[in-house]
């Protein structure tokens, strides 16, 4: 095997990191328009972002997430409100994010309405807002909380925008002057948001008198996509203005998301470029030559196909002994996690059995999951994602990294020495193969219908973590990796109960 030619890499790598820091120069950049302040209200931890230019007291906005979300998830949303002239405030809904309060909506369906209230609270307390232009925003689980609130809101609001709404109680007054949105690809949302249009009395009526109605559909986005896109922004946008009577934006700046995506791809250029110099070329070459010698690497699909299956029957087995839905305090990420520790444990029974481990795995584990970390969450904290878990939910991502383990170190050693278009086509196979189990586990277990919304960003997930393992292929290690990105990921996301 040829080794690596140092100069061009090097070469490589000094591009990639001008571009890397091209992208935190820049989203650090709009700090210097926007003022964030940090409060907690009723136990509700709440962001509030305000232009630092403006003339008098201004409009202010609730934007509120949706399920599995956080205030963070709508930053990007918040700027382009921002930048038009409004006060935002972002909360935590309960279970989810910084919020301690646990997620009981079973027992108290009023709880998301009592943190959209508390929020409200919070911005119309502060000196730059004016309290007689107020409005909502929410994503799904966020959008019914907000209509919800509307009703008896203090002060009252004078517009609501619910984004990806399901069933909510609306008519032809509530809630005051009311967009309802959606994205084109998610189906079920479009539907509620065209049935509530109607139940609201159709499209129509006046702003002065609060009986505004409008859907506006937002072209080639899904549940999540619809949160980042410039048009869904751009709506709500023109929405509130028109409501508040400001004067529309000269013309929304590019999202800061694109920022992050430069980042991440610069991080996985700046790691592909310098791991080869120090990763042992020969070794690889070598293990993989006994992997395939000792058949650990065999048939990939085949067997990652019936560890699928297995997982699957296996959860469902599970679930009807164990009450599955909220286990260990957690929704969701637990079942996620446990599909996989079964999945792996499967494969590995099948003969996908990695090496023993040395401690240079632990070493090289460590630093990819270090990349990671900076090529996804770093900049993401400051934009979109909550990466960095406040201190009750840290317990939880051990345990769902050790879940995950398993799965993560067959994974990797049925990829061990394949590369090129070999590998990248194992690599989706798997992936897809993974996909379609774990979707038929959401649709049969009980608290795992969440899935399905998110399952589309599991091959981007699976993806980043594969890309950086190319130049290692030592299976404990990028096992490490990615057991512990998944589960770093899980641990931050989902809502505690």
């Amino acid at each position: 095997m040829n080794a690596p030619r140092p100069l061009p890499r090097i070469l490589l790598a000094l591009c990639a990191l001008a571009l890397i820091i091209t992208a935190w120069w820049q989203v650090l950049s709009l700090e210097d328009g926007i003022l964030e302040r940090q409060v907690i209200r009723d136990g509700v931890p709440v962001t509030l972002v305000l232009p630092a230019k403006r003339s008098g007291p201004i409009p202010g906005v609730v934007v509120a997430h949706g399920f599995a979300g956080s205030g963070r998830l709508m930053q990007t949303w918040a700027l382009a409100l921002a930048d038009a002239g409004m006060a935002v405030a972002l909360p935590d809904l309960s279970g989810h994010g910084a919020n301690r309060k646990p997620l009981d909506w079973w027992n108290d369906p009023d709880q998301f309405r009592r943190d959209v209230q508390s929020a409200l609270t919070e911005l119309a307390q502060q000196p730059e807002v004016d309290t007689g232009r107020l409005a909502l925003l929410g994503h799904s689980l966020g959008a019914g909380a907000v209509i919800a609130a509307a009703r008896e809101a203090q002060p009252p609001v004078q517009a609501v925008v619910a984004v990806s709404p399901g069933p909510a109680e609306v008519n032809a007054t509530h809630p005051p002057n009311l967009l309802l949105m959606a994205g084109a690809l998610e189906g079920p949302f479009r539907a509620a948001a065209e049935s509530l249009l109607q139940e609201a009395g159709g499209e129509g009526g006046r702003m002065e008198r609060g009986t505004a109605r409008d859907l506006f559909i937002v072209p080639g986005s899904e549940h999540i996509g619809v949160l980042f896109s410039a048009r869904s922004h751009d709506a709500s946008v023109d929405w509130l203005t028109r409501v508040f009577g400001l004067d529309p934006p000269a013309g929304a700046p590019p999202s800061p998301l694109l920022w992050w995506v430069l980042h991440l791809g610069a991080v996985v250029v700046l790691w592909r470029a310098l791991a080869p110099l120090v990763a042992d070329p020969d070794r690889r070459r070598i293990d993989a030559d006994e992997a395939t010698r000792q058949g650990r690497n065999q048939r990939p699909l085949v067997r990652a196909a019936i560890a699928s299956a297995a997982a699957t029957l296996g959860l469902l087995g599970i679930g009807l002994g164990i009450h599955l839905d909220g286990i260990g305090g957690i929704v969701v990420g637990p079942q996620f996690a446990l599909w996989l520790a079964l999945a792996g444990g499967v494969w590995m029974l099948l003969g996908t059995r990695p090496p023993l481990p040395q401690w240079r795995d632990l070493v090289w584990g460590l630093a990819l999951l270090a990349a990671l970390v900076l090529a996804f969450g770093a900049l993401g904290a400051l934009l979109w994602i909550p990466w960095w878990p406040p201190l009750h939910r840290l317990p939880y991502l051990p345990v769902l990294a050790l879940l995950i383990l398993p799965w993560a170190v067959a994974l990797a050693t049925a990829l061990q020495g394949r590369g090129g278009w070999r590998g990248l086509g194992t690599g989706l196979g798997i992936a897809l193969i993974t996909l379609v189990g774990m979707g038929l586990a959401a649709a049969v277990v009980e608290g795992m219908q969440f899935l399905f919304i998110v399952l589309p960003l599991l091959p981007a997930m699976l993806a980043l973590p594969l890309l950086l393992s190319r130049p290692v292929q030592r299976p404990w290690a990028d096992g490490i990796a990615l057991a512990g990105f998944l589960g770093w990921t899980l641990a931050a996301m989902f809502p505690l109960v």
